[in-house]
């Protein structure tokens, strides 16, 4: 284990305790497990990191207490343990044809019971509503209602719901009413993205502050559609499939993520099978997408996205297929929730859990990557060390205790250790190519020194400029390389920012980066 005495002399380094256990736990073999952080996907969010590629298992399915009424269009959140299945369309009654059927139900489950309880109503039945908690408090957002014989009338609303108090309170409507939205929550806040109008296909993105009960216009989204999921993970939200005007005819497998600091969109890799009716769910950073409907039927189809390698994996299906379904994650497992069985109004009250089973190691790479485990050295310890207090005196980390920072750290120590460990060849030729384009014949012991000691400011700035001046990406047997120790562009995109950042911000304050890099590495000796 590595001395924590010497992490005293780092005054004011804000992740010293976090850096100490997770270099000292850190493992720079390809199949070693790394520190248990979440990076940001590729585009840039989480998965757990682990030091070999991971990706899920197949799962596995269990059916649980149905709900107590039979539904479809629903919504579901979780708050506190609790999921909540909100609104829709019930099955026609005597009673409910006066509101063409349209529900105001609100269901509470307990998984840890296996319990079901009828709660307060909304207080406006909706269908095609977009949902999402932010601390104690669940939102329902948007959606569609009665207007005199139709059922599809958009509405603006938000409602919030007390689940202490069972009650519901009305706060600022979105600026944009719509319904087969979809919401998704990311740092204390709601983004309510595309669905449909009434006239057409909406490319609204509006974020909600219910802290200040506030709403802003954010970039609109590049492919407006609606009945599309998104879910968010790291720093991104992904916005997936969906249909064009309110017709399953015409469904999508478009999948574009949203960077909030950058405000903007970027196409990621489609979904496999176009499908709109969905849901989705996010477990250890990956994105599950379940159900939906076309022409021929509903679908039992359940794929995963990787956010870190931006590719998609089929799972163990759905044992009921279902569109128009809710879905909640609670405990590291996938709940889904009502939906109709079959194409337009069909109603069920299923109740069925997802559990994706472990996260499986990729199969070593034929480049001779042997997989054998061996710790850090005191040596690159100690840079990594040094690295991050003199980002840290540049005021370029990302706010303590994030996944941003976390993942940053992670990228530090993942990447020293495929450059100096891996024997696949693009990797190696990654490192001589980076020290080479910067030193010339006398990188030859630049590279040596490297694989011995690991990181420095002058190596590290090598490689990122190296890689951000070329092409190097294009080439697929990089990201395979790199794959085993979890780490990919993005994440080699956040290190990019912040270096750069720190170089700037000191250059401001007349400093230069590799002396204060110089002086915090004399002080770990």
């Amino acid at each position: 284990m590595y001395n924590s005495g010497m992490l005293v002399r780092l005054t004011g380094f804000r992740s010293l305790l976090l850096l100490n256990l997770s270099l000292s736990l850190s493992l720079m073999g390809p199949t070693a497990m790394a520190i248990g952080v979440y990076p940001e996907p590729r585009l840039a969010e989480a998965q757990p990191a682990f030091a070999a590629a991971t990706t899920p298992t197949g799962g596995t399915w269990t059916a649980k207490a149905p709900a107590p009424t039979k539904r479809t269009e629903v919504v579901a959140a979780a708050v506190g343990g609790k999921i909540y299945v909100i609104g829709g369309f019930s099955e026609p009654t005597l009673r409910n044809l006066k509101d063409l059927t349209i529900s105001d139900a609100v269901e509470e489950y307990d998984p840890s019971a296996d319990r079901w309880t009828v709660k307060s109503p909304l207080p406006v039945g909706l269908h095609h509503a977009g949902a999402a908690a932010v601390g104690d408090r669940l939102y329902v957002i948007g959606g569609f209602t009665q207007s005199f014989f139709s059922v599809w009338q958009p509405v603006a609303g938000v409602y919030a719901y007390d689940s202490a108090a069972n009650s519901w309170t009305e706060r600022a409507p979105m600026p944009t009413g719509r319904g087969a939205l979809a919401v998704a929550e990311l740092d204390g806040k709601l983004y309510a993205i595309g669905g449909y109008d009434g006239k057409g296909n909406s490319a609204a993105v509006e974020v909600y502050d219910p802290a200040s009960n506030t709403w802003r216009t954010l970039a609109p989204l590049p492919t407006p559609r609606d009945h599309l999921a998104v879910a968010a993970v790291g720093q991104r939200i992904y916005a997936i499939a969906g249909r064009l005007n309110r017709d399953y005819g015409r469904n999508l497998s478009v999948t574009e993520a949203y960077d909030p600091a950058a405000n903007r969109w970027t196409r990621v890799a489609d979904l496999p099978t176009p499908r709109s009716g969905i849901t989705a769910g996010v477990i250890h950073g990956t994105i599950y997408v379940l159900g939906g409907e076309a022409p021929e039927g509903t679908f039992r189809t359940n794929e995963a996205y990787l956010p870190d390698l931006d590719r998609w994996q089929t799972m163990s299906p759905m044992p009921t297929g279902r569109h128009g379904l809710g879905s909640a994650v609670v405990n590291g497992l996938l709940y889904v929730l009502s939906g109709g069985p079959t194409p337009g109004g069909s109603f069920s009250n299923a109740n069925e859990v997802f559990a994706p089973g472990g996260m499986k190691p990729t199969a070593p790479q034929s480049s001779g990557q042997t997989g054998t485990p061996t710790r850090a050295s005191r040596q690159q310890v100690r840079t990594i060390m040094a690295l991050l207090a003199a980002f840290d005196d540049a005021g370029s980390l990302p706010p303590e205790s994030t996944p941003e920072a976390d993942r940053l750290i992670k990228t530090l120590i993942q990447s020293q250790a495929a450059l100096t460990k891996s024997q696949h060849p693009a990797v190696q030729q990654l490192l001589t190519d980076a020290l080479t384009a910067k030193w010339g014949k006398t990188a030859v012991s630049r590279i040596a020194a490297f694989r011995a000691d690991g990181w420095d400011s002058d190596s590290l700035e090598a490689v990122l400029e190296y890689l951000e001046g070329r092409p190097v990406w294009d080439q697929i047997n990089l990201e395979e390389g790199l794959r085993p120790y979890n780490i990919g562009r993005q994440d080699i995109d956040l290190l990019a920012r912040t270096f750069r950042t720190a170089r700037d911000r000191l250059a401001a304050k007349g400093q230069d980066l590799h002396a204060v890099y110089a002086a915090k590495r004399r002080e770990m000796l």
